[in-house]
């Protein structure tokens, strides 16, 4: 039996976790024996499904708290589990995993972006991120991408061209798509039978923008006084954004859900889908809202990777003119046609998860 060891900075509700999580319960499925390797010892969302899956979930300090020893216990660990493929989400911190994968001789080293993120320019940050590319490129066997932009951010845009693979999020198409009973079902238990719901799916993080929804609200009330705004996700931004809502007495107009485990239902339950992000990789959210049918404003701080439908309109953030009016006038057309469209496209999760078993098979090939 194979053996891999997937490395990801937790087991949270999020993008780049779901992800890892899909591609190991995958590979359980296909035969492969699979560890997790997270850092810090908080026991999240994801963990307690794939242990009863057949997984394995070691906890170990964060690359913060001592790189040089985290790169030993990466070293010993791979060494004394004999891995045949380590696949590593953590963006620049990749480069210790692939590093540490060919010293111990693992065959499938595969280093994958997950985020365009660019979030500081200064030197000793700049410094990191070469010397983390150099191991990354000198180490990994397979360079893959949720998206080019998250691509060329890791490798650097001529190593991606040249080597690079993208292999684009996939999700669950049938799961989200559109469902009228989930939709009244939910407007009931929110007491917004009338409204019209702007939805927002998202870590409750500086570089996914809510406060950008928060401060438009009064204006959207005067366009369309029925108009309520719903806040699905978790985060560290969750007491600022809260005395926000407060602050601009919009308690009576906007519901923070925190994380759900029926993400699907709240989406039919929106009239219209609103993500003001600053950076995005390949973000699940907005493939899931267009499986849904759900008309989405984007900001064009999201890649074009993301644009697999008609319903996106991508509008940048300081044309706040053109958020209000794209937002008070959106509208459902035809929802239940768009799971198939993903479908007709490759997108569902089979689809995907195949592209990474074969990967992980090419093992026996190095």
């Amino acid at each position: 039996m194979k053996r891999c060891l997937q490395i990801v900075a937790s087991l949270r509700i999020g993008g780049a976790e779901k992800v890892a999580r899909d591609i190991g319960m995958k590979a359980c499925q296909a035969g492969f024996k699979v560890d997790y390797l997270v850092f810090g010892e908080k026991v999240c969302a994801y963990e307690s499904e794939l242990e009863n899956t057949g997984c394995r979930v070691i906890h170990i300090p964060a690359p913060s708290e001592g790189y040089i020893e985290y790169f030993k216990t990466l070293k010993s660990l791979m060494r004394a589990n004999r891995y045949d493929i380590v696949h590593a989400h953590t963006m620049f911190n990749c480069g210790w995993a692939m590093l540490a994968a060919r010293l111990a001789s693992v065959p499938v080293r595969i280093a994958h972006a997950h985020s365009a993120l660019n979030d500081g320019k200064s030197v000793i940050k700049q410094a990191y991120e070469y010397v983390m590319r150099r191991l990354i490129l000198n180490n990994a066997t397979d360079f893959i991408a949720c998206g080019d932009a998250a691509g060329v951010r890791l490798f650097g845009k001529k190593a991606y061209e040249k080597s690079g693979r993208c292999i684009l999020n996939g999700i669950d198409v049938d799961q989200f798509a559109f469902s009228k009973a989930a939709r009244d079902r939910v407007r009931v238990e929110l007491n917004w039978q009338d409204a019209f719901v702007i939805g927002h799916v998202g870590h409750l993080v500086a570089v996914k923008n809510q406060t950008f929804l928060l401060r438009l609200m009064p204006k959207i009330l005067k366009k369309r006084p029925n108009a309520r705004l719903l806040l699905l996700g978790e985060g560290e931004d969750r007491p600022m954004l809260e005395q926000l809502i407060c602050d601009m007495g919009l308690e009576n107009d906007v519901i923070m859900t925190g994380n759900v485990s029926n993400v699907s239902d709240y989406l039919s339950a929106m009239d219209v889908f609103a993500f003001p992000s600053l950076y995005e990789g390949m973000p699940l959210s907005v493939v899931e809202v267009q499986a849904n049918g759900l008309p989405c404003i984007l900001s064009t701080g999201v890649p074009k990777d993301v644009y697999l439908t008609d319903l996106i309109q991508p509008i940048p953030l300081n044309n706040k003119t053109a958020w209000l009016s794209a937002i008070c006038t959106a509208e459902r057309h035809n929802s239940i046609l768009y799971a198939s469209v993903l479908n007709e496209r490759g997108f569902d999760l089979q689809s995907v998860m195949k592209k990474f078993i074969t990967i992980y098979e090419s093992a026996d090939e190095h």
